[in-house]
């Protein structure tokens, strides 16, 4: 690969080597930016979300329909929440 003008250098921030400053992907180390959460850490925060609300929910009232409401809004909770604690851009291995 060509060396990047002196000019034009950013540092990976994960290995610290030149890269250039609009690359999305690291020739080093292979760290690529991430915008957003990533699949798995949404499911499983909407899953603790589910779980979570609806334990609280049993705990309060028998099993009924409001125990499924009551889950139904802690998926939506923990995937809003996933999309709140991973915005914007990260350097993922």
């Amino acid at each position: 690969m060509r060396k990047p003008e002196a000019n034009a250098i950013a540092l990976c921030p994960v290995c610290r080597k030149p890269m250039r400053p609009t690359s999305e992907k690291c020739p080093h180390c292979g760290a690529e930016r991430h915008y957003g959460p990533r699949l798995l850490e949404s499911a499983v925060c909407a899953f603790a979300g589910m779980v979570l609300l609806s334990a609280v929910s049993t705990l309060i009232l028998p099993i009924s329909l409001w125990t499924i409401m009551f889950a139904a809004i802690g998926l939506v909770a923990g995937f809003l929440f996933s999309h709140n604690r991973f915005s914007g851009d990260r350097w993922l291995q």
